[in-house]
């Protein structure tokens, strides 16, 4: 199972975007099947170290989740029946697990107050918990953007690293600058200048604004909605 590690930087030059200090790690290990949710539906529990605003938050950006998604996946308070779910806790920075784990029991999403507490990070994880992987992450992320590599903090070079075609969905949709699951242009730069940019000509519109979407994009809500079985 892989897991998504989201860690709190500091910058290391002021002039950086403040975006730069909160960004999301992959951690790697052996990738195992990626298992979808039990009747597309994910159980939670939210830990009581989180405030009612917070919580609200939490449950209105799953809630938007089920909305911009028709119905096709569900996010529902867990009960004893459950023989799977998710436990919402605060830690040390943003992770989840990627997908349902195959053993029964719980599995945490870490929500680092109150620095991931933002809906685009919210979904961001729970995406992950879904099953999905980073959109730069892609076997053929090379055709859309240039890693450059010299301009990212040594230790966290494997961030970047592509999936291997097994753990990855062949959804065969279009790349998505906007994705809330693309990295920013910066994060983890050694020096702030930009590690990922696009190649094309037409993509440079979205040279800084990658990653930055409060949203999930239509193509984000595609890819849920193909993978969980919701396409007519």
């Amino acid at each position: 199972m892989r897991i998504f590690v989201c860690l709190m930087l500091c910058c290391l030059i002021i002039s950086c975007e403040a975006h730069q200090c909160l960004n999301k790690v992959r951690k790697r290990s052996e990738i195992v099947n990626t298992l979808k949710w039990t009747d597309n539906t994910v159980p939670y529990v939210i830990t009581d170290v989180f405030n009612e605003a917070d919580k609200k938050l939490i449950v209105d950006s799953l809630a938007e989740m089920t909305q911009l998604t028709g119905g096709c996946v569900k996010f529902v308070p867990h009960t004893s029946t459950d023989t799977n779910w998710v436990t919402v806790i605060d830690g040390h920075g943003c992770f989840s697990d990627v997908g349902m784990r195959n053993t029964p029991g719980s599995q945490d999403v870490m929500l680092l107050r109150p620095n991931c507490l933002t809906k685009s990070l919210i979904m961001h994880e729970f995406l992950h918990t879904l099953g999905f992987d980073h959109e730069q992450a892609r076997p053929d992320r090379d055709t859309y953007v240039k890693v450059i590599y010299e301009n990212i903090q040594p230790k966290y070079k494997y961030a970047f690293d592509k999936s291997g075609t097994s753990g990855f969905w062949n959804l065969d949709v279009a790349y998505d600058y906007n994705s809330v699951m693309h990295y920013v242009y910066n994060g983890f730069s050694s020096n702030c200048l930009p590690n990922i940019v696009p190649i094309s000509k037409e993509a440079q519109k979205w040279r800084f604004t990658m990653g930055k979407n409060p949203t999930m994009t239509e193509l984000d809500v595609f890819k849920v909605k193909k993978v969980y079985g919701c396409l007519n």
